[in-house]
């Protein structure tokens, strides 16, 4: 059976939980025993253990059911959960020491007096406590790097846009049609909700495509891509109509729950773009230049053409455009702002042509 590149996602992150915790218990075991390797075997065995659970509850649960929880109730209940959990492997693991059957162990754990002088052991609350601050960094971080985006936060501390520069990018602009309507509807909290789910229903598209998330601005993202990322296998043309194909599976959902469904056009174009830090006491990471522009130009030529997907000529030539898709000359369009006009294409499916 060949694995979908969304599970090969989860399980590799599910294998980077087991690796980081278990090299922080071996680490642990070393501090607090020195090279004892019975403590080694131990303390690692119980942070395989642990890292399997956690890495499997937080891809398969935490990440899906808590996403509109604050951070601070979020951080309590997942610190919480983990010592849960560290008990529990530590208990399990302490009686099978000592023979006990599964039937047992938990009865054991109340009540046999070994158990208990484990529970109650100086090794035994510095294990909880290495779990607490652990819990609270690994969320931290997470959290801290769904605030910034993918990849971003590596490139912060890297200090790789520190200093501004030239990168060549595929920048697509992608924006929901009849958004003032929708919002006059819905209200703004329901509003906010309705692209809260929309933008959540993205994430498996983007994580396919190999983008990467630079902003939202209101109803619009913006996404961009190395250009070696977006051309390969037609990434930054499929993730449109995967979204498409994500959003129609969906869409009785929607018109249930909010009477309407997300509608979208997008503008895609590729260039230079500054790529540099920016600001003081808020500082962010920001893509300037003509290609950012141009992008944005582009997708606001989709209603006027009635097309949902508009690409530039000078990104067109760099794509091999395969039979799934149709290419339709628009013409030679100036766009605001320019002086100079640009040719653009329509890409179309055609199974939905």
């Amino acid at each position: 059976m060949t694995l979908s590149n969304k599970n090969k996602r989860n399980i590799k992150s599910i294998l980077i939980f087991t690796v980081i915790i278990a090299l922080g218990s071996a680490v642990n075991a070393f501090m607090e025993h020195g090279l004892e390797i019975s403590w080694i075997i131990y303390d690692v065995l119980i942070g395989i253990t642990f890292g399997l659970i956690i890495g499997i509850t937080e891809i398969y649960f935490f990440e899906r059911k808590f996403r509109r929880v604050n951070f601070t109730v979020l951080l309590l209940i997942r610190t919480v959960f983990y010592v849960f959990v560290a008990v529990l492997i530590i208990i399990l693991i302490a009686a099978s020491d000592f023979g006990e059957s599964t039937d047992k162990i938990l009865h054991d754990a109340m009540h046999d007096r070994i158990i208990r002088g484990i529970m109650e052991s100086e090794d035994f609350n510095e294990i909880i406590l290495y779990t607490v601050v652990l819990s609270f960094i690994i969320n931290f971080i997470r959290q801290i790097n769904h605030l910034l985006g993918q990849r971003v936060l590596l490139n912060y501390a890297a200090g790789k846009y520190h200093s501004p520069i030239e990168e060549d990018l595929i920048v697509m602009f992608l924006d929901l049609k009849s958004s003032t309507t929708i919002a006059e509807k819905l209200g703004l909290i329901k509003n906010h909700r309705f692209l809260d789910d929309f933008f959540y229903d993205l994430t498996d598209p983007i994580l396919e495509s190999k983008c990467r998330i630079y902003q939202y601005v209101g109803d619009e993202i913006v996404i961009v891509w190395k250009v070696k990322d977006g051309v390969k296998n037609l990434n930054c043309v499929n993730l449109f109509w995967d979204i498409e194909d994500e959003i129609e599976s969906k869409k009785d959902i929607y018109l249930e729950k909010y009477g309407v469904y997300p509608e979208f056009k997008a503008g895609l174009h590729c260039g230079k773009v500054i790529t540099g830090e920016i600001g003081y006491i808020k500082k962010d990471i920001v893509y300037h230049g003509d290609t950012m522009n141009t992008a944005s130009r582009i997708q606001s030529e989709c209603n006027t053409h009635g097309k949902k997907l508009l690409i530039s000529e000078e990104l067109l030539n760099k794509l091999k455009i395969n039979s799934k898709y149709k290419v339709v000359e628009i013409g030679s369009i100036l766009l605001r702002g320019k002086e100079e006009e640009i040719d653009i294409f329509s890409i179309e499916t055609n199974e939905k042509s």
